[in-house]
Parts: C-alpha cells; structure tokens; sequence
C-alpha cells in the first residue's frame, strides 16, 4: 500500500540489473537503472550515493524500502530491516501503481517473464512465469542480434523495413539460430528476420504462459522487452487485441521495482543500508567446485606420433608458386575459411572470415582478398566446398568436390595424422565425432540441436560477461577452484552463470566452469557410449581457448592431439578431396555422392517406400457421396494405420470421408497459433488437421484413441499406447472447442490387446452412436478389417520383393520410426525424398517382418508396442548385411528417451544414423547427417548373405530381470528416507541381506548424467547415478529399482540401467525389479510390505506434526512419487521451516490406488479390502493431519470423469488426489520430472476449481528461480 508522506523505495536487483523506483503519495518520484555485471551490492551502493529527488532531503525523509528479484536475498543478509519483496506480488502491485485499469499484464524482462491476470479483481490474480528456458525473453533476442550481428538498440528501427514474417522458432534461443542461418542461406532479408523472430517469440509466450488463462483487456505491457515494436505488434496480432487494448506506460521497465516500491512497509535509513552494503558482502551459498583446470604443457601439438607440421609455406618471388594448387572452403554458420594446398598437401595460404548471415559475400571477399596476396600467378587446378553453405556456393564456382562436413573434417585428420583413429571437431553451432578405421569414416555423430557443446556459446558467455574472447582461455586456466555449472541446455548453464554472479561468484572460476561444461556437454551428448581410440584428433576453433583443451586433456591425457591446422580443418579436408576429385577425373558436382541411374527393376525399388501411401489410400474417393453428412479423418497419428478402416467403414455407411491433407506448412502454422501447451512434435500437428477439416465444413471428426495396441509376440499383461495417444483426440477437439461450430467428435477407444473383438466393439458404438442397426454396422466394420488386411499384407509384400532383389553386397536402408513419423511428409523431415534422389533403396519398418520377432527373453517388461516394434526393426537390420538404420525419434517423447539407450544396445558396432525430430529442425544440419552416413557407408566394406540367413530366425541374448525377491537375497537398497529404514527392516524380518545405500544426491547425478544421451527425465538420471555410485563403489549383490506397468519412461528405467551396469562392470551388480502393479502376486508378505509403507508415510507426516505449534496454512504436495521423494525434499524443509501445514501425498495410498485400478477378478479386489481398511483406520487416528482420502474408489470415480482407462506415470491417481486436494487445502504444489509426458497431460487436463495449483517441475538441479517462483505462489496462500 502507499503511505501518505513518506517515501517508499523499491530496489529490483535482477539478472542483469539494479532498478530504483522512489515514491510519494503514491506518485513516481525517481527511477534509476543500472547493469551490474555480476557485481549487484556494488552498483546498488553507487546508485543510492547518486539518488536526488528535487526538494527532498533522502537524509531526513521517512523512508521505508523493500528489495525484490534475484539478487533480493543478499540485500537481505547484510540488511535484515529491508522488506523482501517475492517477485510476482511485487510486479502485480507495480502494474496496478503504472495501470489501475489494466486487467492483464505482459511481463518480459532480460531473462524472464510473467503472465497475470485478474489484476482489477483486487485479491490473488492468476499468473504463470516462463520455467528455465530464455525462449521468450530479452536475452532471447540479444543472441539472435549477435547472430545478425546487428545492435540491439536498432532493432525496432530495423523490423520497419520488413515485408513479410518467415517462421522460425520461438522456443529455444538455439533452434532459433539454426531458422537464422537457413534464412540467411535463402537471402532473406534482416528486417524479415527479426520481425519473424518476434512473432516466433510471441506465439510461444502464449503457448506456454499464457497457456488456458484468460487474456483479458486491458492489457498493460512491462519489461525491457517492450522497447520492441515488433512484438508489440506480434502480440496485437496473435492475441487479437486492437491497439487500444494494449496499453504501454511510461516506467514500463520498472514495474516491479515499482511494486516493491508499493509494498515498503519497514522504515529504513538510507545511510546505514549504504554502510552495510560498503562494508559487508553476502555469505555465498555453497557452491559446487570442481577441479582446476591445468594448461596442456609446451608441444603438446606435437606429441603423437606421425602428426605433420602445417607451418605455411614461404612463398615469395617470381616461380615459386606451384603450377597446380587447391582451394578449400568451409562455409559455416559463423565462420567461412578459405585454404590453398599445393600438391603435396602443403599449406599455401589460409584465411578466417566471418560468415555475418552473408555467405556469397564472404566467399567472394574471401577470393578477392586471395587474388590479392597470391596475384595472377596462383593457379587452382581443383576447388572442393563444405559446410551448411556448400551445396549454392559450389555449384556457382563450379567445384570439383562438394562435400559434407563429416567427410571434409575427416579427410583433415586423416593427412595430419595416419594413425588417428577419432576426431573431436567442435565448431560455432555443430559439434561432431568421428570414428575411423584406417582413414575412412566408421561411424559419427553430431550434436542434435542443443548449441551447449559448441563455440558460440562460449562466445555469447564471454560477451555477456565482458571478457574479451581472446582473454577466456587464459582467465579459466588462472582459476583454482572452477565452478560445477552443470552440462545441460545453454539456458540452463546461463542460468547457473547468472546465479553464480549474484552469489559473488570469481569471473576465473566461471570461466573455467563453463570451459568444463562445454566439454562435458560434448562428451555425454555427443560422443555418449561411442569408441574413443588411443589417437584422438582435436579440431574446430574451439581450440584457440586453452581453457577447453585443458578440459579434454584432463579426460584424455596425451591420447588427444590439437591438429596444427584445427581453426580451418574443414576447408583443409575439402581441399584434399577437390585433389583426390581432379586425380579420379570424376567430378562430383553434387554434396550427395550419388550412385549411378539405377535400372528400370531397380528404381521400382527406389521408389517403393512412397508406393506405401498409394497402398494406404486405395479405395479413398474424398468425391464420393457428394451431399451426404461429412466424416473428416486427421491424417495423423494412427490413421496412417487404420485409415483403410475409417474409409471403409464410413463409405459403407453412406458417409463422404474426408482425409485431411498430408502434413504442409498451412498444417504447422495453424498447430503453432492453437497449441497450448509443448507437447510432442506429432500430437501438435493433430492441432492443424482438425482445423484443416474444421475449416472445410465436416460434420464429425473421427480419431480414435489407443489404450492399449496388441503386438503378436508380447507376453506383457497389456501393451500401451502413449500417454499422448490415449489421450490428444479428445483434448485437442476440445481445445479447439470444435463443438461449438456444430461438429461432433467420433472418438472409439480402442483396446487392441483384447484382440479384434474389442476394436470390434468400439466400431459397432460408433456405428450405434450414428443410428445404424446392427447388421450396417457389422458390414461396414467387415468392409474395414478386411481393407486392413490388404494393406498390411501388400506392404509386407512389397519389402519381401525388395529384400529378395538386393544384389550381393548391396546396401539398402530402412526407416526406423512409428508409421506416422516414417510416412508423414513433414515428420519424417524429408530423409525418403533426400535417399531416393541419391538412388538408395529405403524401406520402412512395415515393409519389415517384424511384428512376428519374439523378443519377451530380452525385453520382457517392455508394454509399449511401437517399441517392442522398434528393437524389433532394430534386431533385423542389426543381423541382416545388407540393411542399414535410418532411426527417428521425436523431442519431448519420453518413451524414446529410454529406446535410444536400447536402440544402441541392439545396434552394438553397426553404424546408424538416428535423427530426432523437431518442428525447429534444421533441414541443413539434417542433409549433413545423411550424406554423411551414405558416404560412410560407401566407404564400409560390403558383407555377403550367409547362404543360411533366415530374417525370422536372429540371435537372442536373453535378459531376465529378476522381479520376486527370495529369502537369502542380498539387496542394495536405495536410502529415501523414511520409507527404507522400514523396508529394510521388512526384508530382514523375510530372511534377505539388505545394505543400505547412503543417499548422496548430487554424487548420484553427477554420476547419473554421464549415462544420459538425451533429454531423459530427473529420475531417471538420479537412479541410474545410485545404481552406477554403487556399482564403483564396490557394492555386489541386486539393486532395488521398480518399474511400473504403462506408458511412461520409467517403464524401462531398470532395463536400461541392467544393460549400462553390465557395460561398465560385468556380473557384478544385477538389477532386482519388482513391477509395482504386481507386487499383490509377487511380494512374499503383501500385508507386512504395505504396513511398512504405510509406517514410512505416518514417519513422514508425525515429523512435522512435532514442530507444529499453532494453526496455519496447509499446503498439499503430490505429484510423481520419486521426484517428490527425493528432489522434492528441499522444498519439504523449506514449507516446514516457515511453518506450513503440510499433506503429503502417501506412497501407499498411490500404491493401493494402482492395484485397485488393475484388479480385474473380485477375488483380486477381495484381496486388497483389509490394506483400504488400515489406510481408514490410520487417517482417523491422525485427525487433522490426515492426508488420506476417506474413499479410494472416490479417487477412482474422479479419475474415471476425465481420464478413463490412462495408464502411465500414475496419471490418474495424481489427477484425482491433486483434484481432491485443491477443495481441502490453501495451495497444492504438484511436482514432477521436467519433460514428463504424464505431468503434460495432467497440465492440460486440469480442472478450474479448487485452491490454487502450483505445478513444480525439476530439472537435474534445484535452480534459485524454483524457488523464487515457488515463493511467489505461497504469497498469496
């Protein structure tokens, strides 16, 4: 509240600056802004030594003051008398000062922003703030200037001149480079650009923050960000707002300084805050060190044997040029190089460039400044061309070799160094690794998308911290306790930067931290599980930092060499293979190495991967039936399965069937303006078909969902469709609120494990559903089965054809992917079309026998049927010769974050290429990979067909995890307190040997994150981190790791932690694996274990009952039950600390809750009645404490209104308790691991009512942003 004359001030201390707002009377006196550099209490002190507000003495005034954002805390610790301003009270209090009318806020800053909501209403408004990620912030935009290399203060200038709005990605600072440099590459212009940038950046803000909530006018504008035009415009534009609407008002920087100005409500004097701030500095929070950092010793460049000298040339006089010489360009995404050999290979000359979004121009200038230091004399015999700018660049100079980046980085290695056997190539963007085998490509990998492994972000870091590039290597090597920044996501590593400058963290051990972090990120996420030879070969210009050579000699000792020529190795390989070109007078004048125009029998072959979608469409006529009712069929998702079904079924009815058309950029943009929420790529699109009918007038929608999908071989209890599957039909159609314009959602849940029946079943409904009989509907489901059949049978057909054609030795390849994701236009990113135009034959995974592959021995948990059939896929083309993998999984799908560890497993030394899928991918990061894999595989040495090979008779290495523990076992049992102490005691009471394991959550992920390839969740990189520490640690015997029954990710978490046990130490340590869903049939003492759980949620809720002294609020926790195990426990401590009321979630209750879903027969619920009978029996003894729900079958019901039949993460217990416990509590907070697919679908399925709900997700660390946020939603509790 404002306080009639006096001043309050309000002190913003963010990421990047301090803010001052003074007031009176409730009017703006005096702003202030300054950039602190890391150094906040500093520049907060000069600021306030500088402050004069005209006719008023600061000295005698009345002063009351509050501190709020990041840095607030230090403020805190030398000046307790100073108000703490939490972050989203303080910008709601500041937007209600500078807008009393305004009902909605949009708020971005450097790096953060906020939606709120019902700020006129008075009391709590509704808000959401962005999580780790900087996608839709200042800091966003300011690497998108560099990139540009534009400054940032033109920006709103510049977008003036733009004429149309290019799409690019909003998400990632990261996937936004790459739409740059492929812009750039297109010759579009800047102004076109940025202006795209804005819109990008804007519809992500509205997806996921703005998310369901309402955008009500008017709507006021605050940030830094705001100072854009352009997204300003943006959000008129994709809001729909009329300009009037948006509303921004002077001091629209310092909205929250502001509301710490308005929330001042503790007297300070000005001169003792400044004596403090002078005098102290903040006690650091602890933070973690690593190792330093030592510089690699003088010749270390040289130290492996046979590495050439490539000091250049001297040249100077009439003749002593050479009559022939080679010229190499490296056209890259921030540099272009340029090298001149002579024949020998020696260097001539070399030049560095900066690219500047400009290749043309800089290859031309790159030319113009070679003819002038070599002059006319310089005769080039062979020009060769690499890099993302390779293919337009060497068709205009008419190249003799235009090749990829693997291949020209490769060749590089190879001359510098005959005995090299692998290759680290870090560069501005890309980040590879390449195996070879005498010279010759064996197998690669490049960085997926993420930038944290490369150059540019060492770039950005350095700028940002105002560290002159040149001066990193040297400030990061002088550093003698270097930070622990993690090796995630840039933003991440960004983040744990900024919070390491507000704890006054040394510039040198930030430096040598992130050096660290770079290499690390490049190790687990590049290199992963791949060979590292004895020869390693360090090139890209990375190299200059001695920083970063200093991290990968530490791993590597004196295995790893810089090549001599490291800053221009590509153009270096790509003038050798212009030589190696002009020698085979075989001039290559595409990047592909395209095989010889096949025969007429073989290019049937070539083109029989898009035969299948003729096949899958014969019979469809959208023309039949004009003026009959509509029924439109997304063509997604499982329809490029069944649709001959659908079709068949319908056209028999007397409906016109309308297929939406094949995934376009009309289909993108519309997912991309209605989804709310960053789902998976695949489910997104289902937004832009249904539109699409939507939009064409159909009057029913049909898209059925998949509970559960049979797979012939599986002896699983049920094979689950993904969450997503189960689920998106019906959440999409009522996102779209579809309804309202008249069309009617046909949405049979099917149930395919209960065989042909059940699907049976589901079609009659809807067959009764649209008024017909029995005896139509029975003949137009026959009709459907049998269009089914002829399609799955000709497509197998069609791959027994082209397997049986292949020549001896003849290498074919074969998509790998679900059907959806290998047919549809856009999902499969446009790989088939790139390997038909090389003449490659390509086959999909239905072409492919493998549905009729056993492989129960080797994986007999897994319940997903896609993956059953892609290890299945992967198996055959493991043991055929012939067959090479192509394999795509999608970002964000957490199934594939465990199938790409079994996926290599299955693969063992067999290269393949696996891509991952993402509506920001890079179509020229994705070319690269391709040529690079089919020039690879040239190089590969052809294989014969044993005489005996039989496709469905492949080698098993059978796996059995065991699931019932036995007496005599001896078990490591993983310490998360208070529920082992009890199972401990449980175990030993049946005869087994338990050992606790100590908890140590940071060694666990650290040692978790060295196993981790992709994006897998939390808990899967702080299990598998407790079952490595204890493998090293010398523990023997089994390792207690359940799994669950579904479709989430955990379902195979202790397969993949079985297999990576046994690749670092054979027989050692097994896994023992109970399936909770049967632990009814298997535990030896059902009763005995779910007493124990229930004494471990009784421990956890009498500790705090014993420090409770009088009412306050009570906060309920739910969620995942690991993560709130275990990461949640800070967050425990810290409500109980401050004196919350808590109800936690009870393990046995969410465990009673799964068995009753599953028990099917009534002697399994009779079994079950006594264990519902001790949880009543306990919540009445606890009383107000009770966290129990007095009915689980209430739960049941609640579950059963909004998500029936959902199998996975627990989905449906934590939607009902979450629902139950939003009507009994303040606030509940609901954790999760961050990319879970369950806490997806539980986002957007959440109900309206209740208290209000915090969704909490953690990442592999607690960041201090989490718990600003978390602080923020307390507030108003």
């Amino acid at each position: 509240m404002c306080y009639k004359d006096q001043i309050q001030i309000g002190i913003d201390m963010g990421t990047s600056s301090v803010k001052l707002v003074f007031l009176k009377d409730g009017k703006i006196l005096y702003t202030t802004k300054k950039e602190h550099k890391g150094n906040g209490l500093r520049t907060l002190d000069k600021m306030l030594g500088r402050v004069a507000v005209p006719g008023i003495s600061l000295e005698s005034a009345d002063t009351l003051a509050a501190a709020t954002g990041s840095g607030a805390a230090e403020i805190l610790q030398l000046y307790p008398d100073i108000r703490m301003a939490e972050e989203i009270p303080a910008i709601t209090e500041g937007c209600r000062l500078l807008c009393p009318q305004a009902d909605s806020a949009i708020d971005i800053g450097y790096q953060n922003a906020r939606y709120i909501t019902g700020l006129r209403k008075g009391g709590p408004p509704q808000f959401a703030i962005n999580g780790h990620c900087a996608g839709g912030t200042g800091s966003f935009f300011e690497s998108q200037m560099v990139r540009l290399n534009l400054p940032m203060e033109e920006y709103s200038s510049l977008i003036q001149k733009a004429e149309s709005i290019p799409r690019l990605s909003g998400r990632c600072a990261v996937f936004a480079k790459s739409d740059v440099i492929h812009l750039q590459q297109e010759q579009v212009p800047a102004a076109d650009i940025m202006l795209g940038l804005c819109y990008a950046m804007v519809r992500n803000y509205r997806s996921v923050l703005i998310g369901r909530l309402p955008v009500a006018a008017p709507v006021l504008l605050c940030g830094g960000v705001m100072k854009n035009q352009g997204v300003v415009r943006a959000l008129g534009d994709i809001l729909h707002l009329k300009e009037e609407e948006l509303v921004l008002p002077d001091h629209f920087e310092y909205e929250q300084a502001a509301g710490a100005a308005v929330m001042a409500d503790q007297s300070v004097s000005l001169s003792d805050l400044r004596l403090a701030l002078s005098r102290g500095t903040a006690v650091r929070k602890d933070m973690i060190r690593i190792s330093k950092l030592k510089a690699m010793e003088q010749g270390i460049k040289n130290r492996a044997m046979g590495v050439r000298e490539m000091d250049p040339v001297s040249w100077q006089g009439e003749g002593l040029l050479p009559d022939s010489c080679f010229l190499g360009i490296d056209i890259g995404s921030t540099s272009t190089n340029l090298v001149v050999l002579d024949q020998g290979g020696r260097l001539i000359h070399s030049q560095y460039l900066r690219t500047g979004g400009d290749p043309a121009g800089a290859v031309e200038k790159g030319l113009d400044h070679l003819k002038q230091v070599l002059g006319e004399r310089l005769s080039i015999k062979g020009i060769g061309v690499t890099g993302s700018g390779r293919e337009k660049i060497g068709r205009s100079l008419k190249a003799q070799a235009i090749r990829d980046e693997i291949t020209a980085q490769a060749r590089a290695a190879a001359f510098i160094d005959q005995e090299v056997d692998t290759v680290f190539e870090i560069g501005g963007q890309d980040s590879k690794y390449i195996s070879l085998d005498h010279g010759y490509v064996r197998d690669f990998q490049m960085n997926k998308i993420c930038a944290a492994g490369t150059g540019s972000f060492i770039e950005e870091q350095a700028a940002r911290m105002g560290v002159p590039l040149e001066e990193f290597g040297p400030l990061a090597l002088s550093s003698l306790s270097p930070l622990d920044l993690g090796d995630r996501c840039t933003v991440f590593i960004e983040n744990s930067i900024t919070t390491a400058q507000a704890q006054g963290a040394e510039p040198a051990d930030i430096a040598a931290g992130l050096c660290d972090s770079v290499v690390r990120n490049y190790l687990h996420k590049v290199v992963g599980e791949k060979p590292v030879g004895s020869h390693i070969i360090l090139q890209g210009g990375v190299a200059y930092n001695p920083g970063i050579v200093a991290a990968f000699t530490r791993v590597y000792g004196e295995r790893i060499t810089v090549s001599p020529v490291f800053a221009i190795s590509g153009a270096f390989g790509a003038a050798l293979l212009a030589q190696e070109a002009v020698k085979k007078e075989s001039h290559q004048t595409g990047s592909h190495q395209q095989r010889p125009e096949p025969e007429k029998d073989s290019r049937k072959d070539i083109d029989a991967f898009f035969q299948a979608e003729e096949l899958l469409l014969k019979g469809y006529d959208p023309h039949l039936s004009k003026g009959a009712k509509t029924v439109g069929v997304p063509y997604a998702l499982m329809m490029h399965k069944f649709f001959p079904m659908a079709n068949a079924f319908f056209t028999e009815l007397g409906y016109r069937v309308l297929l939406s058309s094949p995934t376009n950029e009309n289909t993108i943009a519309m997912a991309q303006s209605h989804a709310r929420n960053e789902t998976c790529y695949p489910v997104k699109l289902i937004y832009g078909h249904m539109l699409e009918l939507a939009e064409r007038k159909v009057d029913y929608v049909f898209l059925p969902s998949i509970h559960t999908m049979k797979h012939e071989t599986s002896k699983v209890r049920h094979n689950y469709g993904c969450v997503y599957m189960q689920t998106a039909p019906r959440l999409v159609f009522d996102e779209l609120e579809l309804e309202k314009k008249g069309i009617q959602l046909l949405n049979p849940v099917f149930d395919l494990d209960f065989g042909q029946e059940a699907m049976a079943q589901s079609m009659l409904q809807v067959g009764k559903r649209l008024g017909f009989g029995m005896e139509d509907c029975k003949r137009a489901l026959m009709a459907g089965a049998a269009a089914v059949r002829r399609h799955t049978a000709a497509l197998e057909e069609q791959g027994r054809q082209v397997l049986s054609r292949l020549k001896p030795g003849e290498k074919a390849l074969v998509l790998i992917a679900r059907n959806y994701g290998a047919a549809d236009p856009v999902l499969n990113m446009g790989i088939p079309k790139l390997i038909q135009e090389r003449n490659w034959k390509l086959l999909s995974l239905s072409h492919l026998p493998a549905h009729d592959l056993d492989l129960s021995d080797e994986y007999g948990t897994l319940c997903w049927p896609f993956g059953q059939h892609i290890l299945s896929g992967a198996k055959l083309v493991k043991n055929h010769p012939n067959l090479y993998a192509v394999y795509l999984t999608n970002h964000g799908c957490g199934p594939d974050t465990m199938l790409t560890h079994l996926f290599r497993d299955e693969m063992g030394d067999k290269p393949y290429l696996q891509i991952e899928v993402d509506e920001h991918f890079s179509k020229i990061g994705m070319i690269t990979r391709v040529e690079a894999f089919l020039s690879s595989l040239q190089e590969r040495e052809t294989v014969k067909q044993p005489a005996d090979f039989e496709i469905k008779k492949l080698p098993v290495h059978p796996v059995k995890l065991k699931e019932a523990m036995s007496v005599a076992d001896q078990i490591i049992l993983p310490d998360i307190q208070p529920y082992s102490r009890f199972l401990e005691s449980y175990m030993k009471k049946l005869g087994m040997s338990p050992t606790l394991l100590p908890a140590d959550l940071q060694a666990d992920i650290k040692a978790g994150l060295e196993e981790t390839v992709t994006k897998e969740y939390s808990t899967y990189t702080l299990i598998s981190g407790m079952a490595v520490r204890a493998l090293r640690s010398g523990y023997t015997g089994q390792i207690l790791i359940p799994y669950t029954q579904g479709a989430e990710a955990d379902n195979q978490y202790s397969r993949v932690i079985h297999s990576t046990l046994q690749r670092i130490r054979p027989g050692r340590l097994s896994v023992l694996s109970p399936c909770l869903e049967r632990l009814p049939d298997t535990a030896m003492d059902l009763k005995g274990l779910f007493l124990c759980l229930l004494a471990g949620d009784l421990a956890m809720e009498a500790e705090y009952r014993s420090r409770q002294k009088q009412p306050c609020p009570v906060v309920s926790l739910t969620g995942d039950p690991m993560t709130l195990m275990t990461f949640g426990k800070p967050v425990i401590h810290m409500l109980r600390k401050q004196g919350y009321m808590l109800r936690i979630q009870p393990l046995s209750e969410f465990l009673l809750f799964l068995w009753m879903d599953l028990a099917e027969t009534k002697e399994e619920q009779m079994r079950l009645k006594p264990l519902e009978e001790y949880l009543q029996m306990a919540g009445k003894k606890m009383g107000i404490y009770n966290p129990f729900a007095d009915n689980i079958r209430t739960l049941m019901w609640e579950a059963d209104q909004v998500l029936p039949k959902f199998a996975g993460g627990g989905g449906r217990y934590r939607f009902a308790k979450t629902e139950q416990e939003r009507k009994l509590a303040k606030g509940v907070i609901s954790m999760a691991p961050q990319y879970e697919n369950t806490e997806m679908i539980l986002t957007l399925k959440e109900g309206a009512g209740g208290c209000p709900l915090y969704r909490m997700s953690f990442g592999n660390r607690l960041e201090s942003g989490d718990m600003d946020r978390l602080r923020s939603f307390l507030y108003y509790i």
